[in-house]
């Protein structure tokens, strides 16, 4: 595998037009949710996205640290500090600070670029500035509702994954094939690779940042044709690292996000769902709305 697939010739503007945001959203219509809805037969749920915690795995070099700080306490009302309430009144509250791509997210459109080029040809210097950018942020990206897959990577071992071992396509076809299952335009695809048990040691699953199991991009490259909505995994980029592609630095988000756009949910909490062999459900995934936003935290909900 030697190059990056999809933007030989003109890659813009996109099939639902030069001003579309939405990107592989858009196969997610009215009928696909309701379609999605029929799969709810037992009324459990299982989250998919991991706790946040001082300490937590991050790249803190690249996208800083997470700072959590209980900033007012019940018994800071007390006096002197404040005149008591009658009703013996008390509050806490916590401050948070932390890069939109911390724990587990969804990647925004405007995340990823091919040439200084966004999503749909959108210029990235023309459109970014301090407090995000003026197309593609986070906030054009609505609740999503549909149809999650889950694509087991360990064979129902729960073991993690080699480093650096992607999920092929034949891998793919085959579980899929294996479980009855067809992806259908509007689905979300998640990948088990075994790594969501690692997430409270935080010093081995950082050693996964830079060489970890994940998609692969001929897997990325077919996902694409099926015209899924979501793609994602328990690892900390979705995709294998490092690269099929030599020389090149997160190809598959490239493929996905800028050129097809196809979110991408990294770091999801998988373990649980694998176990309990769901392989088809309702998903829904809705990001904070952060006008401008790469990506945000979030916390998937399979249904079944």
């Amino acid at each position: 595998m030697s190059e990056l697939k999809g933007f030989e010739g003109a890659w813009f503007p996109s099939e639902w037009g030069k001003d579309d945001e939405l990107g592989a959203l858009n196969h997610i219509t009215p009928e696909k949710v309701l379609s999605a809805m029929r799969l709810v037969r037992q009324g459990r749920t299982i989250p998919l996205g991991h706790p946040l915690f001082l300490g937590m795995p991050g790249r803190s070099s690249l996208h800083g640290p997470f700072f959590y700080w209980t900033s007012q306490r019940v018994y800071d009302h007390r006096p002197p500090l404040r005149k008591p309430a009658s009703n013996k009144f008390g509050a806490a509250l916590c401050r948070l600070e932390l890069s939109d791509h911390l724990g587990t997210h969804m990647d925004a459109l405007n995340h990823i670029s091919y040439d200084g080029k966004l999503y749909n040809g959108v210029d990235a210097f023309e459109t970014t500035a301090p407090s995000g950018t003026l197309k593609l942020g986070i906030d054009n990206t609505p609740p999503v509702v549909t149809r999650g897959i889950l694509v087991d990577g360990t064979d129902g071992s729960g073991e993690p994954m080699k480093k650096g071992e992607p999920v092929s396509r034949a891998q793919t076809e085959r579980f899929l094939r294996e479980h009855s299952l067809t992806l259908q335009p509007g689905d979300a695809v998640l990948f088990h690779t075994g790594l969501s048990s690692l997430w409270f040691q935080s010093e081995r699953y950082n050693e996964y940042y830079e060489e970890s199991p994940g998609v692969g991009y001929d897997t990325a490259c077919w996902l694409a044709e099926q015209m899924v909505s979501l793609v994602g995994a328990d690892t900390p980029s979705t995709e294998v690292s490092p690269p099929e592609i030599p020389g090149s630095r997160l190809p598959v988000h490239q493929h996905l996000i800028t050129r097809h756009g196809v979110r991408l949910l990294d770091n999801l909490k998988l373990d649980e769902l694998a176990k309990e062999k769901v392989y088809e459900f309702l998903l829904i995934a809705s990001p904070l709305r952060v006008k401008g936003g790469t990506a945000s935290p979030i916390v998937p909900v399979a249904l079944f």
